[in-house]
C-alpha cells in the first residue's frame, strides 16, 4: 500500500493546472454563433441583432458597453414566432475540468415601465457532447407581480452591463455548446448580451526528470524486496 501511495504522489507532481479560455464570444465580428431566425431591427424598439448600439431607439440605453453586443427587444413585434434562440459554435472542452460559464448582461431601464411579464424569459443552456439542452440559469420576472424587472437567481439585471456566472465544474466531456432561448413579447422587455465565455483548468502533463523516474524505480524495487522477505 505504501508503494502505491508513494508512486501516485510522484505522478501527481508531474501535472499542473491553469485556467484557460475555452470559448469567448464578444460579438465584435460576425460569426461564432447562429440564430434560429434572421437578425432584424425596425430601427426603434423591435430588434434581435448584433449591434454597436446603433439601429435602435436612442432611448434604449445599455451602459458600459464596449464595442458590439447582441440585443433583443419585443422580438415578436415584427412577426417572429417565439421562442427564438442564439446558439454558439460547438467548442472543445477536452482535457479540461472546473468549467465555469459567464456572460455580461444589461436591460434598458425605462423608469416605471421597466417590466417583464410573469411568463416571459431568457434561458441560458448548454449541450454536452451533442446531448440534450440543460439549463444554466434563466433571466425571469421575480414572481412577485405580473410586471417586474428581470432577475437571475435573485440578482436584478440593470441598465449597466454586469457579469453573471455559473459553476459547471461537474461537467466532463469532449465538446460543449451554449444556447440562449428568448421569449420576449412585450414593448418593455429587452436584454443586451456580451462576452459569453467558458473557462476551465487545463491539466498539463509535465515530464518528470530522469532522477525522479529512477527514484520511482528504486522505490518499486525496494517494495519488491520487502515483499519477498515476508514470504
Amino acid at each position: 500500500m505504501r508503494r502505491t501511495l508513494t508512486v501516485t504522489a510522484l505522478a501527481a507532481a508531474a501535472c499542473s493546472a491553469h485556467a484557460a479560455d475555452l470559448f469567448v464570444l464578444n460579438f465584435e465580428a460576425a460569426g461564432g454563433y447562429t440564430t434560429s431566425i434572421a437578425e432584424f431591427t425596425d430601427g426603434g424598439s423591435d430588434y434581435f441583432f448584433r449591434t454597436n448600439g446603433s439601429g435602435m431607439a436612442a432611448s434604449n440605453v445599455y451602459n458600459g458597453a464596449t464595442g458590439s453586443f447582441f440585443a433583443a427587444h419585443d422580438i415578436d413585434g415584427e412577426g417572429a414566432t417565439l421562442p427564438v434562440s442564439l446558439t454558439t459554435s460547438t467548442f472543445s472542452i477536452a482535457n479540461h475540468n472546473n468549467l465555469r460559464f459567464a456572460v455580461d448582461l444589461a436591460e434598458d431601464d425605462d423608469g416605471a415601465n421597466q417590466d417583464w411579464d410573469l411568463p416571459d424569459y431568457v434561458n441560458f443552456e448548454y449541450s454536452l457532447d451533442g446531448g440534450s439542452w440543460q439549463s444554466i440559469f434563466s433571466a425571469i420576472n421575480d414572481g412577485s407581480t405580473f410586471n417586474s424587472a428581470a432577475f437571475i437567481n435573485g440578482v436584478e439585471i440593470t441598465s449597466t452591463f454586469s457579469t453573471f456566472s455559473a459553476d459547471l465544474s461537474a461537467l466532463t466531456g469532449s465538446t460543449l455548446a451554449v444556447r440562449i432561448v428568448f421569449s420576449l413579447d412585450a414593448g418593455n422587455e429587452d436584454i443586451a448580451i456580451d462576452n459569453i465565455r467558458v473557462t476551465g483548468d487545463a491539466i498539463n502533463v509535465v515530464p518528470l526528470p530522469l532522477a525522479a523516474w529512477a527514484g520511482m524505480g528504486l522505490l518499486a524495487t525496494m517494495a519488491g524486496v520487502r515483499a519477498a522477505r515476508r514470504r
